[in-house]
């Protein structure tokens, strides 16, 4: 009797360990997918942002906010890529001029006695998300981020697309799932290697 209850109490532990295992192993997927999430959030949000904008056509005051918010996610950023206190301050004005410059920049494309008359309204949007997608290129290469840099030539390549297909957002979903994918990996065997170091 004795015997029976042993084994059967060790078959009861093993089956605790094992189910004990298993629920470690989800959570760490888990915790392993959220912290990913959390890490690419801002170019996630990135092209979100500018996905919105372009399936609902909204006017030119949503690309002005975006300007600044743009310039907020890539100081918030690039800030751990650089070490001292001056190198951080250079990049906040480098963003900030840089932010300034292309708002003014779609300020006088949009102006009424600036260069609109001239344009078509099509022909104004996309010389606005070229803009916007060459100040993200060049913003992500001074933060040095690379994934900014993806984010502004995703952008150049929704120029095109709104210019030729006029189904722009299906080409921004698309490669916003590609990035983000990308990034993911990228993230995953950064971390792999970082375990096994």
């Amino acid at each position: 009797m004795s015997r029976t209850h042993d084994i059967a109490t060790e078959a009861a532990l093993r089956d605790e360990r094992e189910l004990d295992a298993g629920s470690s192993a989800q959570t760490s997927r888990q915790s392993t997918f959220l912290s990913w999430l959390q890490d690419d959030s801002p170019y996630i949000a990135m092209l979100l942002l500018t996905l919105i904008g372009i399936v609902l056509r909204l006017p030119m005051g949503y690309w002005m906010i975006m300007i600044p918010v743009f310039g907020c996610i890539c100081v918030a950023v690039g800030w751990r890529h650089f070490e001292t206190q001056d190198a951080r301050l250079q990049l906040v004005y480098t963003q900030g001029l840089s932010w300034l410059a292309l708002a003014l920049a779609v300020y006088m494309l949009r102006n009424d006695t600036g260069v609109q008359g001239v344009l078509s309204e099509n022909a104004t949007a996309l010389a606005l998300m070229t803009l916007l997608a060459l100040g993200t290129f060049v913003a992500g290469l001074q933060a040095r981020v690379w994934r900014i840099c993806a984010v502004g030539g995703i952008l150049f390549l929704a120029v095109p697309g709104m210019g030729w297909l006029d189904q722009s957002a299906v080409l921004m979903v698309a490669a916003t799932l590609v990035v983000i994918a990308i990034g993911g990996l990228v993230w995953w065997l950064d971390q792999r290697r970082h375990g096994t170091a």
